[in-house]
């Protein structure tokens, strides 16, 4: 088997101004992030996509301030801000219920109510969006922006980077939605709801007016969720940007970083918040 080792370097964006600020970030969002974290590594291990081998192997490591060599590229990452089925397991989990993540078990699962299909932001989603301004606006290398089709992705990436609307191109990308299936909450729009509400975005690798890649009886396998990561990544590398953002999601980046990319560190691999 032919190895070809490409290098890509990742700058994580976790909403860092903002995680002071216990207002943005609760103690229930900070104890969900650790209990889905092991759920989803516990189910990248029982489904067998941990230590993939495949033909192109991808490096990552954390941003450290050297300049990039030739053939790297700078991935800016981002996790959307609290969607409402976010603050649903939240809610759950106070009230002492157990809810399984991964769409494993349906019984008492909030991400399966049809109230919330494709998930917009809360109030303090919001906020934490709007809380990254700073930091994006102290990027002035990026010249290009990747989003997932779900809206709490790309409300995300419109409040966080207002400035570069019309600066540098936006795409819409299915590669980065989130794991699909069963949650309802991972269920996208019509294509032609999200054309008017971001209408300066490219979406044009939407195949399809409805998401008609979701199955309401079954989740995404993580080695399809793997591929998917796997197949971006090789997209990123053929694009002629060295500096790009990806606003997206935590399970995604989850299984992006523990399946696909191979990283020196336990920080670049850990559950985004």
């Amino acid at each position: 088997m032919r190895y070809v080792s490409t290098l890509i370097m990742a700058s994580m964006m976790r909403e860092a101004p903002a995680l002071a600020d216990k207002k943005l970030y609760s103690a229930s969002a900070m104890a969900t992030a650790q209990i889905e974290g092991k759920q989803h590594y516990d189910e990248l291990e029982r489904q067998g996509v941990l230590g993939i081998v495949r033909k192109t192997r991808i490096r990552g490591r954390l941003a450290d301030g050297v300049p990039m060599k030739e053939g790297e590229k700078m991935l800016h990452l981002i996790r959307h801000g609290q969607g409402f089925h976010n603050l649903l397991g939240d809610l759950y989990r106070d009230f002492g219920k157990t809810v399984d993540s991964t769409g494993g078990d349906k019984s008492g699962n909030p991400y399966v109510r049809p109230e919330i299909e494709d998930s917009p932001l809360t109030a303090v989603g919001r906020q934490q969006a709007k809380a990254l301004r700073p930091t994006t606006k102290a990027l002035t290398g990026i010249e290009l922006v990747v989003l997932s089709p779900l809206q709490r992705a790309a409300q995300t990436a419109a409040l966080a980077m207002p400035h570069l609307k019309d600066i540098v191109p936006w795409i819409g990308h299915p590669l980065v939605q989130e794991t699909s299936g069963v949650n309802v909450c991972d269920r996208r729009r019509d294509r032609s709801e999200i054309q008017d509400d971001f209408p300066w975005v490219e979406w044009g690798r939407l195949d399809s007016e409805k998401d008609e890649f979701f199955d309401p009886d079954e989740r995404e396998s993580a080695r399809s969720v793997s591929d998917r990561g796997y197949d971006f990544m090789r997209w990123v590398r053929a694009r002629p940007e060295s500096e790009i953002i990806v606003a997206t999601h935590s399970a995604w980046l989850f299984t992006l970083l523990n399946t696909v990319i191979e990283s020196d560190g336990a920080d670049l691999a850990s559950w985004f918040l």
